[in-house]
């Protein structure tokens, strides 16, 4: 599996967890977001990369495994 580093967009809540102002709302902006690793699956409308794999035996146990859809994906750089 190729290693990737995938620049995403990520949905972004106020960091007070309550009520906020309209002026501080008007200023709230996505969070750019980059996750490193193997590259699992690659289709038209998504991504799925890993970030632990288990190699003991050639097992296919995967950890903790993001599936980033392609609308929300700025850039994808292949590192391996």
């Amino acid at each position: 599996m190729k290693i990737v580093l995938v620049t995403w967009l990520d949905t972004n809540e106020n960091s007070v967890g309550g009520w906020i102002e309209k002026a501080d709302l008007d200023r709230s902006e996505v969070c750019s977001v980059d996750s490193l690793g193997w590259l699992y699956k690659e289709t038209e409308d998504l991504i799925v990369i890993l970030a632990d794999k288990d190699t003991h035996d050639k097992d296919d146990i995967f950890g903790r495994s993001q599936v980033i859809p392609r609308g929300v994906i700025k850039d994808i750089k292949y590192l391996d």
